[in-house]
């Protein structure tokens, strides 16, 4: 290694700590030093760039633009900033998922390791200063921000190094990565003071370049880190930049004066043993591994800020032992709440969701608002959250007094109930609702201190309340209801809060609108069910449900094997009764003796149908024979006990039915027309053998055998008398 190769690494080697990328140009552009960052930044090993032209593997630095401003380097001139606003990049590198990295640069001229330069050329060297700066006049103060808008060399006025006789000057290139500022938008309100700053540090850095411990602790001031070397063995701080008044409002001094107490004084109780941890982990490390950890500092005004280090063994014992470490610490406090707020909206999103998917998982409203009830006390760990619903023509205008009632609620065991409970004139009077009308939030954090009416405040004094939060329910252009917090000790509501409820108000919103709606088309549905299954004149079951209930039953009694009995009725002489009494008359007489049929069945799964004009059946699941003759039974006697006057009646004064009984165990392949029709030739039977009586059909053998089993009954004839019989029972 040649003597200038050694002196370079020397006085430049210690750039090699430094989160900047640094490098060292001769006269003709060959590269002298290439720091661990910029290695570390362009993947091009140092072995690799010492002794090249950096235009072979940079050749835009060749254009004229980067070649007349390194010219004036090379010729002693004052340092250039290369900005990242019109220049993204010095020495193009890639950043985070091969991004382009943006860069400031500052080029500065150093004297080259030369001595003897003649006496006309420094007189000259002078007089080119001397002529820049009455060409060049602004100063540090007209640096509007960080994004540098020149590109002419600074017009400071420079000493060029008297008492030195160089020829030549080296361009010393620090390079700092600003892409992560670039990309958060936080950073524009501190980037004029930056551009300010970083004008005054470059003023300190040429006044000081006459001496390398100037030189390097300009470096060090200039970054915007907390530089810091910490002694392992006396455990306190020997060495920090002066970036520690900027990001903890302490000077160096009393950073150092501190000592052993730093951590105990600055370090947040939390974040101390993971520092403790972070300080063990040295003895093991390796020269050049770095160690990383994030914690929190206390500001000198109390504010706690978060800075992210970046630790390396920096000087060892004679036994090898770790001795001081060498640091860099950014302030990420920006980035924290940033990453703190983008969490609690990830947390609102999420909790968001997941309210509202179980709120829509129902159509039912009772459901709906219990779920929204439950699930917002849980979030908000809050003692009792509640839905007050408006009466009729609260939301609107109307002269009565506004009210509400608390509909639903979700309350701590130690808070008294408020369901049920009718609000006259809170929070509904005039004004409020108005506001809430416009969607408008009232948070209240003590009512004891929150200009409200006495009669609130009474009125929340029952129920222990001392703090609330309202948010309206709005529908369209009406206020449907309150959804309503409260917590029985004073309490802040947070932002977060706020807008989680606001947005939660309108799905709840939309989700009572549709669970309204769900209910009116349940209505609306059961009606028309009604409609299609009943007989609008008798309201008994009618003949599309007698088919459809007989089939369902056949089929059932078919898989377990028991008797399906089926009781057709029909009104006799029914046509004389209308000519008689007419067909208003006639209406009257079936609905009375639907009533008295539909009195004298008495099981649930019994139906009682119109079969048709003055025919009725019954259909008697499960039931033998037997039992089915007590219900025929038990029908002719409330048909007699109405005592109906009929004067064309054939075979009483009153209106008397024939009935005709049939009961069945289905079998897997038979059909339930078989049914009716044994049920029809029994009530054939009842009207030939004189009307006014019961019959029960027979079977032959051969109809039972192919269609099902018919109940094998003796061949009776039953006429019922009317008088007082005993009140039948379905076996």
């Amino acid at each position: 290694m040649s003597q200038e190769s050694k002196t370079i690494e020397q006085k430049f080697g210690v750039l090699d700590s430094v989160p900047v990328g640094a490098c060292l140009l001769r006269d003709d552009f060959v590269v002298l030093f290439w720091n661990t960052c910029l290695e570390d930044w362009t993947k091009i090993p140092r072995s690799q760039m010492l002794g090249t032209n950096i235009t072979t593997h940079f050749p835009h630095l060749l254009q004229v633009k980067y070649a007349t401003r390194f010219q004036q380097i090379f010729a002693g001139g004052p340092p250039t900033i290369f900005s990242s606003q019109i220049h993204k990049y010095l020495i193009p590198a890639t950043w985070q998922d091969g991004q382009q990295r943006i860069q400031q640069t500052t080029v500065t001229a150093v004297p080259a390791q030369q001595t003897g330069m003649a006496e006309v050329e420094i007189e000259n060297l002078v007089g080119l200063n001397l002529e820049l700066q009455a060409e060049c006049t602004f100063g540090v103060e007209e640096a509007t921000s960080a994004f540098l808008s020149w590109e002419s060399p600074l017009s400071i006025p420079s000493p060029m190094w008297p008492g030195l006789t160089c020829q030549s000057f080296y361009a010393l290139l620090v390079i700092q990565d600003v892409t992560d500022l670039t990309h958060r938008i936080q950073a524009y309100r501190n980037m004029r003071d930056q551009a300010l700053e970083e004008v005054k540090v470059r003023q300190r850095v040429e006044e000081e370049l006459r001496s390398s411990q100037y030189f390097i602790q300009q470096i060090a001031d200039a970054a915007p880190y907390l530089l810091y070397i910490y002694d392992l063995t006396e455990q306190r701080n020997v060495y920090i930049n002066g970036q520690a008044s900027n990001l903890l409002g302490y000077t160096p001094q009393e950073i150092l004066q501190m000592e052993t107490a730093l951590f105990s004084r600055l370090a947040h109780p939390e974040d101390s043993p993971l520092l403790a941890q972070h300080v063990h982990k040295f003895p093991s490390a390796q020269d050049g591994s770095i160690l990383e950890l994030e914690y929190r500092l206390k500001h000198r005004s109390g504010e706690w800020r978060w800075f992210r280090c970046r630790d390396q063994v920096f000087a060892r014992t004679t036994e090898g032992l770790p001795k001081q470490i060498f640091g860099t610490a950014q302030d990420i406090t920006e980035y924290k709440r940033a990453e703190e707020a983008l969490r609690q909206q990830n947390e609102r999103e999420l909790l968001m969701a997941t309210i509202t998917q179980h709120i829509r998982q129902s159509l039912d409203l009772d459901e709906v608002l219990n779920t929204t009830v439950n699930e917002v006390r849980q979030f908000l760990q809050a003692d009792r959250v509640m839905i007050v619903r408006f009466h009729p023509c609260t939301g609107s205008l109307c002269a009565a007094p506004a009210t509400g009632a608390v509909t639903v609620e979700s309350v701590t065991p130690n808070c008294r109930p408020m369901l049920g409970e009718t609000l006259q004139n809170f929070c509904f009077d005039e004004f409020y609702i108005e506001a809430y009308q416009h969607r408008a939030i009232r948070p209240i954090a003590d009512i004891c201190t929150a200009n409200l009416p006495q009669y609130q405040i009474d009125l929340l004094a029952q129920f222990d309340v001392r703090a609330y939060l309202v948010v309206p329910l709005v529908q369209g252009e009406e206020l449907w209801g309150l959804l309503m917090a409260h917590q029985c000790s004073p309490r802040q509501w947070i932002q977060l809060e706020v807008e989680l409820l606001s947005s939660l108000a309108t799905q709840l919103a939309i989700a009572i609108k549709q669970a309204e709606l769900y209910q009116q088309l349940q209505a609306a549905n059961l009606k028309l069910e009604r409609l299609a299954t009943l007989d609008e004149l008798t309201q008994l079951a009618n003949r599309r449900r007698f088919d459809q209930y007989l089939e369902m039953e056949w089929r059932r009694q078919s898989r377990e094997q028991t008797p399906l009995s089926l009781i057709l009725c029909d009104i006799d002489s029914f046509k004389s009764y209308n000519d008689t009494y007419g067909h208003p008359g006639g209406d009257e007489c079936l609905r009375q003796v639907a009533g008295a049929i539909g009195d004298a069945v008495d099981r649930p799964a019994d139906l009682v149908a119109r079969y048709g004009g003055e025919e009725f059946a019954v259909i008697l699941p499960n039931t033998k024979i037997q039992g089915a003759v007590q219900v025929a039974e038990h029908i002719q006697l409330k048909i007699a006990a109405l005592q109906l006057p009929h004067a064309g009646s054939q075979v009483s004064q009153y209106v008397t039915v024939s009935l005709g009984v049939a009961s069945i165990v289905p079998g897997s392949e038979s059909v339930a027309s078989i049914l009716i029709a044994a049920s029809d030739q029994a009530l054939y039977q009842a009207k030939r053998l004189g009307r006014d009586r019961i019959h029960v059909y027979q079977p032959d053998s051969a109809s039972g055998k192919q269609n099902g089993t018919i109940t094998p009954v003796i061949p009776v004839d039953i006429s019922i008398p009317n008088t007082n019989l005993p009140f039948p029972t379905n076996v």
